[in-house]
């Protein structure tokens, strides 16, 4: 942020932890240029975004799913979906699992909260087949549209 040629006029997408408000993330707060996108890591749509490091962490665990390419900045971490886990499905499981994932990677005693990623990405899950994970990831993503549309 010290070199304004990174973030000024920028269009490409910058997630930081007050951007994790909802599941589906098609906008940030900040965006940077082609230039500062050069020196980080563009993850495409469908990726995965984490809050792992954020005072946000003493009430909810912020998840969401990328719906465009973009950055992350150093308190987000990304999970990118293999062909035998299906993202929305994933999705689902942490929004379910919030509170007992805080509970259980949650690390206390810091300046900050943050959560053990490591221990996270470690994890063991008992998934359903890939047709019944993409139906349930639909079923979800078609309810959120439709509480979105209702509000």
């Amino acid at each position: 942020m010290a070199d304004s040629d990174n973030y000024e006029d920028g269009c490409v997408l910058w997630v930081t932890s007050q951007d994790v408000k909802s599941s589906y993330l098609d906008r940030t707060t900040t965006q940077i240029t082609e230039k500062g996108a050069k020196k980080l890591t563009l993850y495409p749509a469908g990726s995965l975004v984490m809050v792992t490091r954020s005072g946000i962490l003493r009430r909810t665990l912020p998840v969401a799913e990328l719906q465009k390419p973009s950055t992350v900045n150093q308190d987000i971490r990304v999970i990118l979906p293999q062909d035998t886990c299906c993202g929305g499905w994933l999705l689902q499981f942490f929004i379910s699992r919030n509170k007992e994932l805080l509970l259980e990677f949650g690390k206390t005693g810091t300046t900050v909260e943050s959560v053990d990623f490591g221990k996270i990405k470690d994890m063991l899950l008992c998934m359903p087949s890939s047709v019944e994970q993409q139906q349930i990831g639909r079923y979800f993503a078609q309810l959120d549209s439709l509480i979105t549309l209702h509000q």
